[in-house]
């Protein structure tokens, strides 16, 4: 995978997607539905899905049971090239065929207003349209995976042409 800026790759041990989660993962595409994310958000939590998800994904993808693949680390960036910046690396881990990334937004301490201002703006642009032909939920990381400041995200497998064409 070609690595933007503030990209890292994850260790290679976390790659492998565990098979039942990746069953959960394929029956919630065959069952989502077109519409809005259900979002939910609070202080410490956010949490998006596409109409269909179960709860039982949603909680294990809360758990931190879905290996990081890929992650990117949105530190020093303003809301636009951050923002941005998701975007391109969602289609790049997308069209390699990665299932679950990390994004780390951070908490906010810096910010102006000491607020969470990528946080917030994540969690709306995850769910909107843009970006939603990729996303299949996200949510808040564990405390190891930069719990407040992070988020993991399960994305939709890849239906547009291979990447290997000749």
């Amino acid at each position: 995978i070609d690595l933007g800026p503030g990209e890292k790759p994850a260790p290679a041990a976390d790659r492998a997607v565990d098979d039942d989660l990746e069953v959960l993962a394929q029956m919630a595409e065959l069952i989502s539905g077109v519409g809005d994310f259900d979002l939910r958000f609070t202080d410490e939590f956010v949490q998006g899905a596409r109409p269909g998800v179960g709860p039982e994904l949603l909680q294990r993808l809360s758990q931190g049971d879905f290996p990081v693949q890929h992650y990117l680390d949105l530190h020093g960036m303003g809301e636009d090239q951050a923002l941005a910046e998701v975007e391109r690396f969602l289609t790049r881990c997308a069209t390699k065929g990665l299932r679950h990334v990390l994004i780390v937004h951070g908490k906010g301490l810096r910010s102006p207003l000491g607020e969470p201002v990528l946080k917030n703006a994540l969690a709306t642009a995850l769910s909107k349209k843009r970006m939603q032909k990729r996303v299949l939920a996200f949510c808040t990381a564990r405390p190891v995976d930069g719990g407040a400041g992070a988020m993991y995200v399960l994305l939709r497998k890849w239906s547009g042409p291979s990447p290997n064409i000749s």
